[in-house]
């Protein structure tokens, strides 16, 4: 049903280290070959066109292409999208909590006064 050809031979051009140019790119070729493929069919296949619409991310744009990445990374592509690396390097490092200085904890005994 799909075209694994088109986008794999483009990924053999591109960069190892995939931007957002690049991730159109692919989504490009992806949406041309699932367009051909709905009208052929009379549907939209979004969802259902290739083994990795499994792990599709809609919300996020280049969806597609991504998705198809990281389908190529497990099968051991060499490939890294850069909005990955940024938010990995982007992260936080949490600090060590400082050590809390033990507080003097105040006693107040209270002394009961006899009447006389």
């Amino acid at each position: 049903m799909w075209n694994e050809n088109a986008p794999m031979e483009l990924l053999k051009e591109l960069p190892a280290v995939l931007n957002d140019a690049n991730l159109a790119r692919i989504q490009q070729i992806i949406d041309y070959d699932k367009f051909v493929n709905s009208a052929e069919r009379g549907y939209d296949l979004c969802g259902q066109y290739a083994p990795f619409c499994n792990g599709c991310d809609k919300s996020r744009p280049y969806s597609c292409a991504i998705s198809y990445v990281r389908m190529m990374q497990r099968e051991g592509v060499e490939v890294k999208i850069q909005s990955d690396m940024e938010e990995v390097l982007s992260e936080k490092v949490e600090q060590p909590a400082e050590e809390e200085q033990p507080s003097k904890k105040l006693i107040r005994i209270a002394v009961a006064k006899r009447k006389a």
